[in-house]
């Protein structure tokens, strides 16, 4: 069923206007979006649906409304290139805390090993800078 999400670049550009911490559930679109290896049946689906494990997502939701509950969470849409113009849902969640504060720093213990690389690719933490979303906002704009 559509969904009537923004865009994280456009959730970034026109909501927060600030570099954004994003969860994704999806170990295809992360191993696309960190530009690894995939196989050719990776790469052919790598914005199913049925990718994205749905059970990590309702951990990271029960363990944000446990230890922080005070913090906004925002269903995405991901970042695709902006010659695709429709792709599904992929459980994708925006988080309204401050880069570099002390929510992100639970969350990169929590997710990513002491080198700052994903313990799993089940559930991966991103940044985008405000600059970054903003000029990827705007060129998928100019093809609207």
């Amino acid at each position: 069923m559509p969904r009537a999400l923004k865009t994280i670049e456009q959730y970034i550009t026109q909501d927060r206007k600030k570099d954004t911490i994003f969860i994704g559930f999806s170990p295809t679109y992360a191993k696309a979006f960190l530009r690894m290896d995939m196989s050719e049946e990776e790469r052919e689906h790598w914005l199913d649906k049925e990718n994205v494990n749905w059970k990590k997502r309702e951990e990271f939701i029960q363990f944000m409304t446990q230890e922080m509950p005070h913090v906004k969470l925002t269903d995405v849409f991901d970042y695709v290139s902006p010659s695709w113009e429709l792709w599904p849902f992929l459980g994708t969640i925006a988080i309204d805390v401050e880069a570099g504060g002390p929510e992100e720093d639970v969350l990169n213990r929590r997710y990513e090993d002491e080198t700052g690389e994903p313990i799993s690719l089940d559930a991966v933490v991103y940044i985008m800078s405000y600059e970054n979303a903003k000029r990827r906002f705007e060129k998928r704009e100019e093809l609207v």
